[in-house]
């Protein structure tokens, strides 16, 4: 014989379906959403230094050679600088005061070499040391300022 605790209550009872609470849904969708925000953060949007637009750049290499201009981009394996000026020394003449001739820094734009070459150039990113903003003060900013 089978006995009930509830008298009122039926020998077969059904199964009841729960319908899933606000709650339930919206924590997973919420940490779905926050998943793919942080991972586009991650790997969408640049980290770092970046290039002012505003102003030069000036790019040191490995083979100790230094390129000031506006800097195109930072990534890829090519680096690109617009307007690229080098640093070359210059023998000063010596003077009746001065026996020994003086070297002074001079800036050299690019396209002006012996070679003809083009306005920019492109810098391959592995021989890259790096790069730097210069400001609108420096006196690199200003001599090519002068020079444009």
């Amino acid at each position: 014989m089978e006995t009930r605790s509830n008298p009122n209550q039926p020998a077969h009872k059904k199964a009841s379906v729960r319908k899933p609470s606000a709650r339930l849904v919206v924590i997973p969708v919420a940490l779905v959403v926050l998943l793919g925000f942080l991972a586009a953060w991650m790997w969408l949007i640049p980290h770092g230094q970046r290039i002012n637009t505003d102003g030069y750049q000036v790019v040191y290499l490995t083979n100790n050679q230094a390129y000031f201009g506006k800097l195109q981009n930072t990534e890829g394996n090519y680096l690109v600088i617009e307007g690229a000026y080098t640093a070359q020394e210059v023998q000063a003449p010596a003077t009746s005061k001065n026996k020994t001739p003086e070297t002074q820094t001079t800036l050299v734009k690019v396209r002006d070499q012996v070679a003809g070459p083009e306005d920019s150039i492109a810098i391959r990113a592995d021989q890259v040391l790096f790069w730097q903003n210069l400001r609108s003060d420096s006196k690199v900013s200003q001599a090519i300022e002068a020079k444009e």
